[in-house]
């Protein structure tokens, strides 16, 4: 079975390119645009190896997300990686606080993400 990654970014563009590069190089790929799609994909769907997570979000943040994750019984094994557009350290620095895995800047390179995601999977 291919390994299953969920996209969470509200940003379109962002979600396209990564969900275009995880699947070529075969990943088996979810979307959602913001929290509510999120929880409804994690109730409805298989649950994934890895969650990639934007900070930026409308309505509930990366970071408040990331919280909820990491106190669910049933998704708190989850590895999660956080993106985001705030490049300073102090965001790296929450991430893991937090419990994410990685912590990857945009704007990224798609091969960069490929690469990472491989790393963390394996």
């Amino acid at each position: 079975m291919r390994r299953k990654i969920l996209v969470v970014d509200d940003d379109n563009e962002v979600r396209e390119i990564a969900s275009f590069v995880l699947t070529l190089h075969g990943f088996d790929v979810s979307t959602a645009a913001n929290g509510a799609q999120l929880q409804e994909k994690l109730a409805i769907e298989r649950l994934p190896d890895l969650i990639i997570l934007d900070i930026t979000m409308p309505g509930e943040n990366g970071y408040r997300l990331c919280q909820v994750l990491r106190h669910s019984k049933r998704t708190k094994h989850i590895p999660i990686m956080i993106i985001t557009a705030h490049a300073e350290s102090i965001y790296a620095r929450i991430s893991k606080d937090l419990g994410a895995v990685q912590h990857v800047s945009k704007p990224f390179h798609p091969l960069e993400l490929v690469k990472r995601v491989q790393c963390i999977l394996s």
